[in-house]
């Protein structure tokens, strides 16, 4: 359920000239014209269709056969009762055009966790379309990130009803890393270590495609230890882990992102790894084995990564991870 609505009620219609526009479709009954734009999100570890609980709202932008924008629309989400959102465009001449779709949500609210966008203007072109990470001056993210999907669909408009469907894609990723000290009589506090991404993924181009080399260092919005006096293993008690989430644009493989620990005490790296490698771990399953690394990358959009710190030598343990609930054994994996 979301915490917040907003309601648009706004339509952004910049559609050219009304002589083109009745010319594609000359009918007294206009509910044969037009185009019905549906959105659908499978794109995901499911398969199943979760566009309308990962977006409140959507914008969509037309472009014509020489890439230049035609229309913008706005439109609400949250109003939409059985799950099956679209919006209709009423007329559209017709022609070649390219729909662009960008949509997100308002979990996070009063935070500056919105994606920027330009503010484009008829027969501007599709490459000044972009989504912009919002950041510090230093280049710093640090804030909780709330959805953002995108699509793109080139089609032939014939100036009949017709639908068209917006394939989504998520592009904003939730990383929980857990460290846990190795040795059952240490004690971690959330000083200890410091935690940071570094990737080029700051703007996305129109098609969610990495726009340019747009540096970002991604900072934990939330850092601290859980203390626990249960046992966790039969071999050794643990009972305090350093937890910290962060939010990131889109991850792309061959761009290598760098997970990056630090400790605090020396200054130096306790690690510094392929971030995307880590994470893909996990698909290496039976069930993902159809799916190349980049497609689980784009599917998952919810991680958590325990590493084992020695306490003592400050260097993790590159024997296991956790990822996802599932053990992974680094010494049967090339490293």
């Amino acid at each position: 359920m979301r915490t917040h609505t907003r309601i648009y009620g706004l339509l952004l219609c910049l559609c050219a000239a009304a002589a083109q526009v009745f010319s594609s479709c000359i009918r007294e009954d206009l509910s044969e014209c037009g185009v019905l734009v549906k959105f659908r999100y499978t794109h995901n570890m499911l398969g199943a269709d979760a566009f309308c609980q990962e977006a409140d709202w959507v914008r969509l932008w037309i472009f014509d056969s020489h890439k230049r924008l035609v229309c913008e629309y706005m439109e609400d989400v949250t109003q939409v009762e059985n799950g099956d959102f679209s919006i209709r465009i009423p007329f559209l001449s017709a022609g070649d055009y390219t729909f662009v779709a960008w949509a997100g949500s308002n979990d996070f609210e009063g935070a500056p966790a919105y994606f920027e966008f330009p503010d484009l203007q008829p027969g501007d072109p599709m490459t000044e379309l972009t989504a912009r990470l919002p950041r510090t001056d230093e280049g710093h993210h640090c804030y909780p990130l709330n959805s953002l999907l995108n699509g793109k669909a080139d089609t032939g408009i014939t100036g009949e009803l017709q639908t068209v469907t917006m394939k989504m894609m998520k592009c904003t990723k939730d990383i929980r890393i857990i460290l846990m000290p190795l040795q059952d009589d240490r004690e971690m506090t959330a000083e200890d270590f410091l935690l940071h991404i570094e990737d080029i993924n700051g703007t996305l181009a129109h098609d969610a495609s990495i726009f340019g080399t747009d540096s970002v260092i991604y900072r934990a919005w939330r850092k601290e230890v859980s203390v626990s006096p249960d046992s966790i293993s039969k071999a050794f008690t643990i009972n305090s882990a350093m937890i910290a989430d962060m939010s990131t644009s889109r991850l792309v493989q061959e761009n290598e992102p760098r997970m990056i620990i630090t400790d605090t005490e020396s200054g130096n790296r306790v690690m510094d790894i392929d971030l995307t490698w880590i994470l893909t771990l996990q698909a290496i399953g039976e069930r993902h084995q159809n799916w190349s690394d980049q497609e689980y990358l784009d599917r998952q959009d919810t991680y958590s990564v325990t590493f084992f710190i020695d306490m003592d030598t400050r260097t993790w343990a590159q024997t296991r991870i956790i990822i996802n609930g599932w053990v992974i054994s680094l010494e049967e994996i090339e490293l």
